[in-house]
């Protein structure tokens, strides 16, 4: 459809899985850049999209969760008439909005398409007419309002990160508590990086997981930010695209380390890094091989060993490789600075 004037876009409800759609988003902007965009997704991952130009009307699924609000809801995009429309979460909208071609939405894509940024990208293809020019080039997803940079940039001043010593953002938490490594874990590393490889240390993370973090804070020796409750996701986002590395487990934050291309460690165990893990150019995934992981189950049959057994020293190590990587391509850029 050369001229579409109106596109709906059902979007997932969690924060990580908006980051990974994001993209879809962008693509379809660049593809029809004075079209009306309507996307639809749960409350968490509205956070993602407030203020977002490419976004016209955002609507926040939850709110509509009754089946007299899924009908109200129907009725709404039924009289918004979109010329077409992207279904993420496998929803009977595409039935009555678009029945003569339903049949793009019945499909899913091959088991050989495994990571979930991927898969996305496959069911905007198969349901939206797009051609080759409008996928994806490279460019970063996501929007950032400029207030966001102006509240990272006061951070950064605060706590004096002037760039001489490498910034690490480490994000201890996740959704589910299975997915997230050992308070002692964290502590050792980020206790190592500050002594080892004189790292500024930042901790970030979503408010309720306040406590996570307070208790890493109270096992080091040494001293870290905390930037819990002081920035948003948006902002978390451009506080990684400064740090030099990111550590995380399997969350949205591990999404985000991706979508700005952070050199990133992420740490798995129940879940599979073949569809969740790190797509940043420098990225290391360090887990546990055991015979029950990745399990993908959200409670554990054992006792969490695939998270308990993963090591400090191999998240450090992992840690040091990526920075030490980053060092050189520092130094190189420096010394092509002086030779101009």
């Amino acid at each position: 459809m050369a001229n579409a004037r109106r596109i709906l876009v059902i979007g997932p409800s969690n924060i990580g899985d908006a980051i990974l759609m994001s993209g879809v988003v962008a693509v379809l902007r660049r593809r029809w850049p004075e079209a009306h965009v309507t996307l639809v997704v749960g409350a968490r991952a509205r956070a993602l999209f407030v203020d977002d130009p490419r976004v016209q009307v955002l609507v926040d699924a939850d709110r509509f969760d009754s089946a007299l609000g899924r009908a109200k809801l129907f009725l709404a995009l039924w009289r918004y008439r979109p010329q077409v429309v992207v279904d993420l979460r496998h929803t009977a909208h595409p039935l009555f909005l678009k029945p003569l071609s339903v049949w793009r939405y019945l499909r899913r894509p091959p088991r050989a398409i495994t990571h979930m940024r991927e898969r996305y990208c496959w069911l905007l293809a198969a349901q939206a007419p797009l051609d080759a020019r409008a996928h994806p080039t490279g460019e970063s997803p996501l929007w950032f309002a400029p207030r966001d940079e102006t509240s990272v940039e006061a951070l950064w001043s605060r706590w004096k990160l002037d760039g001489a010593a490498p910034v690490v953002v480490i994000c201890p938490g996740a959704r589910s508590h299975i997915k997230r490594w050992t308070a002692e874990g964290f502590a050792r590393v980020a206790d190592r990086l500050i002594a080892d490889c004189g790292a500024e240390v930042v901790f970030s993370g979503e408010p309720d997981e306040k406590a996570v973090i307070d208790e890493i804070l109270g096992l080091m020796r040494s001293r870290a930010h905390n930037a819990v409750g002081l920035v948003t996701i948006r902002q978390l986002g451009l506080l990684m695209r400064r740090a030099r590395l990111v550590i995380t487990n399997d969350s949205a934050s591990l999404h985000m380390a991706s979508a700005v291309e952070a050199p990133t460690v992420a740490i798995f165990g129940p879940t599979d890094e073949a569809r969740y893990g790190p797509t940043a150019p420098r990225r290391r995934t360090v887990r546990r091989r055991l015979f029950c992981a990745p399990c993908e189950q959200a409670l554990c049959r054992f006792s969490h060993e695939c998270m308990r057994f993963v090591e400090p020293d191999e998240v450090f190590n992992a840690a040091r490789e990526l920075l030490d990587i980053e060092s050189q391509k520092s130094t190189a850029r420096s010394r092509r600075v002086s030779n101009d």
